[in-house]
Order: C-alpha cells, then structure tokens, then sequence
C-alpha cells in the first residue's frame, strides 16, 4: 500500500530516514501526521521509504484478526489432541480382556462412550478447521486494506 506524503521530507544525515507529513480525514477533519520513515531497497536500482500506516485502525484491527487467528488455531490444536486420546483408550478398550462378566459390560458401555465422546471431538475439529480459515480470511483482508507497515510516495522523496 502506498501512501501520499505532503510538503519536503527531513531527512537525516545518511538519507536512511526521513520525518514526513500526512494528511488524513476528509474535510473539517483532515489533520496532518508526522510519520517517521525507513529507506529499503525493493528491487535492483529501487529505493523505497516504508514506515507505519497512519490510519489509527491498522494496529487494534491487525492485533484483534491476529488474536482470532491464534485462539481458533489453539482450539484446533486442542481438539485434535483430544481426539488422538480418546482414539488411544478406544483402542486400549477394544484390547482390554475382561476376566468377568461384569468387566465384559463394563468394557462395552466404555467403548460407547468412547465412540460417542470421538464423533463429538470430530464435529469439534470440523467447527475449529472453519474458524481457523475464517479468522485466517479476515486477517488476510485486514493485511491487505490495512497493512501494518506502508511504502510513503510523494515529490521529495528520491528513488
């Protein structure tokens, strides 16, 4: 993303950073920010200067998509872990040589409870994969409206 600077930069000594203006909002709220920029080089005989989006939105709404991705990713985690446990004592259970008869039912109605306790951990790992590529959707978007770090453009600034 590229952001229009206005007025003649400061640049430091080495030209490696430069203090800018911009402007932001429209009409009677239009104000001018000072951004403080970087110079990087992008490509062979290119030369950019890239500092922090001066929308105020970027960061809070880059952090809250950042923190959605990581808590459904950590639920996801959770999840599939549960369901490797249970599949673990599913199989223990279906191992298991009950000595009475009273093992034997005992041993039965824990299978059950197994199977039903994996197809619910399953549909849980279904609802987790879906919030995880959600989250990931709307961090993407974010990234790509609002992105954290933008490339300043403008007379003044030499490439």
């Amino acid at each position: 993303m590229k952001v229009q600077i206005h007025g003649e930069p400061i640049f430091s000594k080495r030209g490696a950073r430069a203090q800018i203006i911009v402007l932001v909002g429209e009409g009677r709220n239009r104000n001018s920010i000072t951004k403080h920029a970087q110079r990087r080089v992008v490509g062979p005989n290119a030369v950019g200067y890239f500092g922090l989006n001066p929308d105020e939105r970027a960061i809070p709404l880059n952090e809250q998509y950042e923190a959605e991705l990581a808590e459904a990713n950590s639920k996801l985690t959770i999840a599939e872990a549960a369901l490797a446990n249970l599949e673990k004592k599913l199989g223990m259970a279906n191992e298991a040589t009950p000595e009475t008869e009273i093992d034997e039912i005992a041993n039965a109605d824990t299978m059950v409870i197994l199977s039903v306790m994996i197809q619910k951990c399953k549909l849980e790992i279904v609802a987790a994969i879906k919030a995880v590529d959600d989250a990931d959707k709307k961090l993407a978007i974010v990234q790509r409206d609002l992105p954290l770090e933008v490339e300043f453009v403008g007379p003044g600034l030499t490439y």
